[in-house]
């Protein structure tokens, strides 16, 4: 059975009866190897999918921006140069 711990001032944990854990939750073995042999390797997999860096993603972003920026920078020269 998991419990909930919570650190005390001096660094020293006690065990609460609080629902909704917010610092540590101690397991026993059999939930901790049964946790350890599916659910967290799931947990890893969503997570490299979710903040993993796309390389191609970044390289169209990039070529966008600097696109962008170099056709407003020399658009605008044009017309300054067209406002004279």
């Amino acid at each position: 059975m998991s419990v909930c711990a919570v650190a005390d001032a001096k660094g020293r944990l006690f065990i609460t009866a609080e629902t909704d854990c917010s610092e540590f939750v101690l397991l026993d073995q059999a939930e901790f190897l049964s946790f350890q042999s599916g659910s967290l390797q799931k947990l890893l997999e969503t997570l490299h999918l979710l903040f993993a860096f796309d390389a191609e993603l970044f390289a169209i972003v990039e070529f966008a921006l600097i696109m962008a920026f170099l056709t407003s920078h020399f658009g605008g020269r044009i017309v300054r140069w067209l406002g004279k």
